[in-house]
């Protein structure tokens, strides 16, 4: 009975170690993700709806964009190289070691007394152990550590800079999704209507077909134009859920996070003249500051070209202790004094490495003019896409008045016999093109307001949020 027991327990004991293993491993390999945390700015609707306007979403994008994470690390890299080059005018210390078998080794004999044998005498040592302490101060290197502060620290800069205008790119980026949303939600709304206004005429079809007033093709073309129509309602849709998956992409959302985007107030158009604008975007966009620094870092490292061949003076000492050797002596030694070193020649690299300075420095103050250029043309380009915008607004809304009317016209026809089914089909086509052409309107003036806003170096976005560290 014994027996028996322990061969169950024997039998058991493998299932119970798998048992345990599927515990512990389980729980590891399906850890729930960590649970999102949604900004007290934006709202949580009760069934778990992210509800949020473009702001908003430029907002958040600051706070988790990926590729912002990415840039940051320039600021490290740039903030490294600064301290390689406050290392270049440091003290510096070195230890050294060393531990050498010898041979052969050296003996002489020493003629002993009257009737003894000779002494011999080892010279040096079957070993040698050495250790060195030493230490350099560097006190003049021709101006070359200073420079390489200098262009170090505008390297920092740059990197700053660089993150500014990611961070307003990504900014100007989550806002032009947000109204992609919005926009391709309006349009699916319009096709949507133009799907429920040909089902009703579908309808009105079939019952003057019924009645004998109306031909069987006035129903098989209505139902043509519905299958038609219902095509672009699908396309508006599919088009509101790649907006709103671009969105998710910019703010490292999962895929399957449910937003929602609300209409925010209309943007604020800057006021003032063009060349005023013009010279507001010059002073306040961080690319012309990037591009000014490029060119003070291309003017150090001219300088620190020009200054290869300088002299350097160094304060060096050292203190060496090692194994005694011969008849004896001293088992260690130092030395303290001044290291001057001047270049001669250097087979043309000097004249070489200026004149690729001299190249890169006439790079940069182009690439300067150039920026300045594209700001400039960037906030012309605005300012004219927000007068046409204001355009097409006021013939957009002249246009779904005229089509309104021309569709109620061709309904009214169309009851009365007076009309054809195409003319209603034609007339709720042109509606529906006349609201989409309003929609795409109203947000292109949003958004050329919002890019020229964003031309002239002006952020929406909380400072706080904006600010590099």
């Amino acid at each position: 009975m014994k027996m028996a027991s322990s061969e169950r327990a024997g039998a058991a004991l493998p299932a119970l170690v798998a048992l345990a293993l599927a515990v512990a491993i389980v729980p590891a390999a399906a850890q729930p993700e960590q649970p999102l945390v949604v900004p007290d700015y934006l709202t949580v609707t009760d069934d778990g709806q992210i509800v949020m306007s473009p702001l908003g979403a430029a907002r958040w994008a600051l706070e988790r964009n990926t590729d912002l994470q990415v840039q940051a690390t320039s600021v490290e890299e740039a903030l490294g190289q600064l301290r390689q080059a406050w290392a270049i005018d440091g003290l510096t210390a070195e230890v050294r070691g060393s531990a050498m078998l010898l041979g052969p080794v050296s003996s002489i004999e020493i003629p002993a007394g009257e009737g003894q044998d000779p002494v011999s005498v080892q010279i040096g040592e079957d070993y040698s152990v050495q250790g060195t302490v030493s230490v350099t101060q560097p006190i003049y290197t021709g101006g070359r550590s200073e420079l390489s502060v200098d262009v170090a620290e505008e390297g920092v800069t740059a990197s700053r800079l660089g993150i500014d205008i990611a961070r307003r790119s990504v900014a100007l980026g989550a806002q032009e999704l947000g109204y992609a949303v919005l926009r391709t939600v309006q349009l699916a709304g319009v096709a949507a209507a133009q799907v429920t206004a040909i089902a009703e005429h579908v309808r009105q079809a079939q019952a003057l077909e019924d009645a004998g007033v109306a031909p069987h093709f006035d129903v098989v073309q209505a139902n043509t134009e519905l299958a038609r129509a219902r095509e672009k309602l699908i396309a508006a849709q599919t088009a509101v859920e790649q907006a709103r998956a671009q969105l998710r992409r910019l703010l490292a959302l999962p895929p399957d996070s449910d937003l929602s985007l609300i209409d925010p107030p209309p943007p604020v158009m800057p006021e003032g003249e063009l060349p005023d604008l013009i010279d507001q975007a010059l002073a306040n966009r961080p690319e012309v500051r990037a591009s000014e620094t490029a060119v003070r870092i291309a003017r150090f490292s001219l300088a620190l070209a020009e200054r290869d061949l300088a002299p350097s003076v160094a304060l060096t000492g050292s203190l060496t202790a090692q194994t005694a050797s011969g008849f004896g002596g001293n088992n260690y030694s130092w030395q303290v004094g001044v290291v001057a070193s001047k270049p001669l020649l250097d087979g043309g690299a000097r004249r070489g490495k200026v004149e690729a300075a001299r190249a890169r420095l006439r790079s940069a103050e182009l690439q300067l003019r150039s920026t300045q250029e594209e700001i400039a043309l960037a906030v012309v380009q605005q300012h004219l896409a927000i007068g046409e915008a204001q355009e097409k607004i006021a013939a957009a809304q002249q246009g779904v008045e005229e089509a309104r009317e021309r569709r109620r016209m061709a309904q009214l026809r169309y009851r009365e016999g007076l009309g054809t089914g195409i003319e209603v089909l034609d007339a709720d086509t042109a509606l529906a093109a006349a609201e989409a052409s309003l929609v795409n309107a109203r947000y292109d003036l949003q958004l050329a307001v919002i890019r020229l806003r964003t031309a002239m170096g002006i952020m929406d976005v909380p400072q706080q949020e904006v600010e590099t560290q």
